[in-house]
């Protein structure tokens, strides 16, 4: 499997979370979410959350402790990739959309496997900013449009 920046056979399996298997470039570091593995992320997760008190506290993802200035909680530096990229699963083009909500950049997902690209640390400032689990809603109208209605808010505001 080629990595989509790199355009290299450089992706290894790597666990991002209990019960999350992607694949980790080990060039660029950005790592490949295949759709079929997110989903089954998302129901273990639902799962666990409808567990037993006890099995919870066995389950919990451990946090990252890292502060952002512009939201009192630090983000690791991202180096969005600026060229279109190729799917690593279908070689299809994908599409590229702002995550919004605080943070400054941009996933790659495939239009018709729905994988989805992440660049190097983009995936632990999504879970600092508890939106890991809902990447699938980033690529939505209604998600766009409030990162619109966001970003016209922070360009009237003055700094």
């Amino acid at each position: 499997m080629k990595c989509p920046v790199c355009h290299i056979e450089s992706l290894n399996e790597v666990s991002l979370s209990t019960g999350l298997l992607a694949h980790q470039c080990t060039n660029c570091f950005g790592h490949w979410i295949p759709s079929e593995r997110y989903w089954e992320w998302l129901d273990y997760r639902e799962q666990a959350k409808n567990a037993h008190p006890e099995e919870r506290l066995a389950n919990k993802e451990p946090r990252q402790s890292v502060i952002n200035l512009s939201t009192g909680s630090s983000l690791l530096p991202v180096v969005d990739n600026t060229t279109a990229n190729f799917c690593a699963d279908c070689s299809r083009l994908m599409t590229k959309t702002r995550v919004g909500r605080g943070l400054n950049f941009y996933l790659d997902r495939c239009g018709h496997c729905h994988g989805v690209w992440l660049d190097q640390n983009e995936w632990e400032n999504l879970v600092q900013n508890d939106l890991h689990h809902q990447i699938h809603y980033m690529f939505s109208s209604a998600w766009q449009f409030s990162v619109r209605q966001e970003r016209k808010k922070s360009q009237k505001t003055p700094a």
